[in-house]
């Protein structure tokens, strides 16, 4: 008689029919394709437990994520506030240093205006031109004429104003030329005027130059100057000059040459403006208006080359002598 065989390890001890449905149950449909877990050598459940724990809020999967997220916040933030104090501090140097420039600017400006590092001193004036052929002009008197200025800046003088100055407030004086001296003095370069007339006056003898200006009252005429006086003064019916006429003669004397002009001992001007020169030979020229008078002057010294009682230049372009 047969004994029953006893079940090895490996075999099932399931019944054959365990595995089939049970009838009446739906049968549960099976993926098609391959395993979900996506590697056949993935733990049971692996892919699930991953899932599950991303989507649960208390998830170890979720804390990773916020910590990492916290990091990147974090460094951003302290990027953001480095920068923002590398800007404040660059700033405030650029402020500082245009702070600096505008200080350092203000003391040069101070300095080179104002201070006395180029302040004016008189005793440092230089002056050119004190003696002419007529006349003389003392350096002290121009030193005084430009001592208002003394103490400003050389920079802030204006060289030709204080020229003006100079020859408004010396009569002797045309014209002055200034020029800085650094750095405390000023080079004045005079010309002077010269005298070439003289007009009796009830005061006395008026010396005037070729611009009618008095540059002196003299109780004498002096020597080697030409008199002014109106046409039939000598007769005593002549009107006394006025302010036009004189300043007509002293022109027509001034134009001429140092030579010629030693020569003429008195200038007469008519009541409708004719010029004629008495020369101390006894001579006459006859000069006409006070039109031409450098070319009138030029054609005279020419003339005098000639012996003659009459020197007419009043028509320039034909002189004639008699």
């Amino acid at each position: 008689m047969r004994r029953p065989r006893a079940p090895r390890p490996h075999e099932s001890t399931k019944p054959a029919d365990a595995g089939r449905a049970v009838e009446g149950a739906p049968e549960q449909a099976r993926p098609d394709g391959p395993d979900p877990a996506g590697s056949s050598t993935a733990a049971p459940g692996a892919t699930a437990t991953g899932l599950a724990a991303r989507a649960e809020p208390g998830s170890p999967g979720r804390l990773r994520d916020y910590a990492a997220s916290s990091v990147v916040s974090t460094g951003l933030t302290d990027r953001l506030a480095e920068r923002r104090r590398a800007a404040r501090s660059l700033r405030l140097r650029r402020l500082t240093g245009i702070v600096v420039v505008l200080l350092v600017g203000a003391a040069i400006a101070w300095g080179v205006l104002y201070s006395p590092l180029l302040a004016l001193r008189p005793a440092d004036i230089t002056v050119q031109g004190l003696e002419g052929a007529d006349g003389a002009v003392d350096a002290d008197a121009v030193r005084d004429a430009l001592a208002p200025h003394e103490g400003e800046s050389l920079v802030r003088l204006d060289v030709d104003r204080l020229g003006d100055e100079v020859a408004g407030g010396l009569v002797r004086v045309r014209s002055a030329a200034v020029t800085r001296s650094w750095p405390h003095g000023l080079t004045v370069s005079l010309e002077l005027r010269s005298p070439v007339a003289v007009q009796e006056t009830d005061g006395g003898y008026a010396v005037l130059d070729s611009e009618a200006v008095v540059l002196e009252t003299a109780a004498e005429a002096p020597a080697g100057l030409a008199r002014l006086a109106a046409d039939g003064a000598e007769e005593g019916g002549a009107p006394p000059l006025n302010a036009a006429q004189v300043a007509t003669m002293t022109a027509v004397i001034g134009s001429l040459d140092g030579t010629t002009r030693q020569q003429v001992s008195q200038a007469t001007i008519s009541t409708t403006g004719q010029v004629s020169l008495s020369l101390a030979n006894g001579a006459s020229v006859v000069w006409g208006d006070g039109s031409q008078n450098a070319l009138k002057a030029q054609v005279l010294t020419t003339l005098l080359t000639t012996s003659a009682g009459v020197y007419d230049v009043s028509a320039p372009h034909n002189p004639t002598t008699r």
